[in-house]
């Protein structure tokens, strides 16, 4: 495999592309490319003095925008059998599936952390120090989303954090404010400490702080902007029930409810991916339709999943 700037992050997959999985296997050298990309992107947005939790937001940064996208799409995407084991294993106690991505964890962490601080906006870079800034650029970045991934599944299995107003926007910039400041915290390279659990011990921290600041303003609201949240809550934990496509369709369509902006499918469908890629604008229409008839009735009529998504083993 041709060796890049990112190989050492990429040599670090290795244990977690096996997955102990005869029928699956990642192909690193597609995943190389990918994040390729996502480094030299991560590196401008650092170099910018853009933090990451605007980057991914930023059309100016593309790859970023399509890779936080679609890491929150991927948790609603139902588990393919033959990855259903492994996945259960890295939410119990199989020791050796955490070891590898602890492992994982560990060697990101071990090419993102800057006890000295960031580097200066501006600063120019011989090769070697590029590679380096890649590396570290990339690694700082992947750790932002494992604790963005983490925080969400944790406000999204209640209604509470969004029943308060809170945001995945709002997760984002708590997720990488800590990440950020512990990155640059003395000491954490101890091989005593995890640096990833404490990172979202921190994060898990800052969301609960978050959430109770909010419910003080909160109490000066009147009941009507208080029920309109507690709806839009109720909402959205709805529509994360359902199979990936109608979710990202039935939110889109009912966007007015929930205080936000509809988009146009072809938008959509661009800014989505992951769970619109290749369907034809009658087979959207036809989805919202059906969806919206199916959310009047019962329960068991919903479109919902038929397997459990990443969300649903995690949270349980």
């Amino acid at each position: 495999m041709l060796r890049t700037h990112v190989s050492p992050v990429v040599d670090a997959l290795t244990p977690l592309s096996r997955a102990d999985v005869a029928s699956f296997a990642l192909d690193l050298t597609e995943v190389q490319r990918d994040l390729d990309r996502l480094a030299e992107e991560a590196l401008s947005a650092q170099s910018e003095g853009v933090s990451f939790a605007t980057a991914v937001h930023d059309p100016r940064f593309p790859a970023l925008r399509e890779f936080h996208q679609g890491l929150r799409d991927a948790l609603l995407v139902e588990v393919p059998r033959e990855l259903e084991d492994w996945v259960q294993r890295l939410s119990a106690d199989d020791t050796a599936a955490q070891e590898d991505v602890s492992g994982f964890y560990s060697r990101l962490f071990e090419h993102a952390y800057r006890p000295e601080g960031p580097a200066a906006r501006g600063d120019t870079l011989s090769p070697i120090s590029r590679s380096a800034a890649l590396q570290s650029a990339l690694s700082h970045l992947l750790l932002f989303e494992a604790v963005r991934l983490r925080l969400l599944v944790a406000s999204w299995s209640s209604e509470e954090f969004e029943s308060l107003g809170g945001e995945d926007t709002d997760v984002d910039a708590i997720a990488c404010t800590e990440t950020d400041a512990l990155l640059c915290e003395p000491g954490l390279d101890d091989p005593r400490v995890r640096p990833m659990s404490v990172i979202v011990a921190s994060a898990s921290v800052a969301l609960a702080r978050d959430a109770a600041q909010r419910a003080d303003v909160l109490r000066n609201a009147g009941e009507e902007e208080r029920e309109q949240l507690r709806m839009r809550a109720r909402l959205r934990s709805a529509l994360r029930e359902l199979r990936l496509p109608e979710s990202v369709l039935l939110e889109n369509a009912l966007a007015n409810l929930m205080g936000d902006r509809r988009v146009e499918l072809t938008d959509l469908q661009a800014d989505r991916p992951l769970a619109l890629a290749g369907m034809s604008r009658q087979a959207m229409d036809q989805r919202i339709s059906r969806g919206r008839r199916a959310l009047a009735k019962p329960r068991r009529f919903w479109p919902s999943r038929r397997k459990p998504a990443l969300f649903d083993l995690a949270r349980n």
